[in-house]
């Protein structure tokens, strides 16, 4: 039985969307458009200059790569490289509780680890906190950081969930002016409903945030596992085998088809690789930034040294 014309899909004519990028173009070229500038130059490079309004990215990693510190250091950074962008953060945090995400920004701001922050550093006890510290955390706090429109929903929810709290929070009357940037840690953690299998969840997510940036200004940043492939013998001990891959990623294939940025933070020590890839680059302290898919670039590695002690990595020049 055919489907009535009420159900068809809208039809534009050429001219329509000509008009709409012609206007893109030049507003980017004015500077009322602009992208959301990183705190990593190589990140901006991969992107358009910055996360682009409307723009998908992943961030897939193994944990103890650094994927989550990377999205902690974001969500702030982006506010304090953008102070002149009306902008809100929607962080969807499904496996730390938000305190826990807290103290890894006052970690990066006292140069403290996290068990510092706790007291229980044993082997460095001097280093625990002390009132001053602590004086400092709350000051820190209070001055700063409550400052960010930093926004963490920490239950884990179904796609359906997930899109109606970011468009109630996007329709809220103090953000209809505003831009959103959604962050979700991690995607295999979003519930299913009945009978769905762990692809079709992230198919959906995927579809789902797709359609959403048709209708708001939006940005998404979505983190990722890797699977055990990586973790294999022969990968391991083949330099040419050792670069992460899109397949290394929990379904790969659903997140890889809607993305803008798809990168892998890889830390090859952990796996106790010395020398890394083909190049034999030396792993101790470093991290590796696979960009494997830029929208409108080619693949590249970017390198970083290791601080996530203290939550944070900087590139190397």
């Amino acid at each position: 039985m055919e489907e009535p014309l009420s159900n068809s899909l809208p039809i534009r004519h050429v001219s329509k969307a000509a008009h709409e990028e012609l206007t893109y173009m030049e507003n980017r070229m004015n500077g009322t458009e602009r992208s959301l500038i990183t705190p990593w130059s190589k990140m901006n490079m991969a992107t358009m200059n910055g996360l682009e309004w409307g723009s998908f990215n992943v961030i897939g990693g193994m944990s103890g790569s650094g994927k989550t510190a990377v999205l902690n250091e974001l969500e702030t950074g982006l506010f304090d490289l953008n102070a002149d962008q009306p902008f809100t953060v929607l962080s969807f945090n499904f496996e730390m509780l938000a305190r826990r995400l807290v103290g890894r920004k006052i970690s990066k701001k006292l140069g403290k680890s996290v068990k510092q922050l706790y007291s229980a550093d044993l082997e460095d006890q001097h280093r625990n906190l002390t009132k001053e510290d602590l004086d400092e955390a709350r000051k820190y706090c209070d001055e700063h950081l409550s400052k960010y429109d930093l926004h963490y929903v920490d239950i884990a929810g179904t796609v359906a969930q997930i899109i109606n709290t970011v468009t109630n929070h996007a329709m809220k009357p103090e953000n209809l002016h505003k831009g959103v940037v959604v962050s979700l840690d991690h995607s295999i953690l979003v519930r299913g409903v009945k009978g769905q299998e762990e692809r079709q969840i992230l198919v959906a997510l995927g579809a789902a945030f797709n359609d959403l940036k048709k209708k708001l200004k939006i940005i998404f940043v979505i983190i990722s596992q890797l699977n055990r492939d990586i973790e294999k013998v022969d990968r391991i001990q083949n330099q040419d085998l050792q670069f992460p891959q899109k397949s290394d990623v929990f379904g790969s294939d659903a997140l890889w088809q809607f993305s803008d940025m798809f990168m892998i933070s890889h830390r090859p020590e952990m796996l106790n690789i010395e020398f890394y890839g083909p190049l034999k680059w030396k792993t101790e302290g470093k991290i590796f930034w696979h960009f494997l898919k830029t929208r409108d670039g080619a693949p590249f590695i970017s390198r970083l040294a290791n601080d996530l002690k203290h939550n944070r990595m900087v590139e190397d020049p």
